[in-house]
């Protein structure tokens, strides 16, 4: 997929990692860019919120 390096805007391939599935702290994707030399994006989760219900 090419998109815009999130780290110096030039353009730069996002490919998935397929290392990632024999080791999970392996980053999801790999990042191949023209302009700077990020090989990487870590993709944090989405955390849900907690909501704390209380009894009346």
């Amino acid at each position: 997929m090419l998109i815009t390096c999130p780290f110096c805007h030039s353009p730069a391939q996002l490919t998935p990692n397929a290392a990632h599935a024999k080791q999970i702290t392996l980053p999801l994707y790999v990042l191949k860019c023209s302009g700077c030399e990020r090989t990487s994006v870590r993709i944090e989760p989405v955390r849900k919120q907690h909501l704390t219900v209380g009894a009346h």
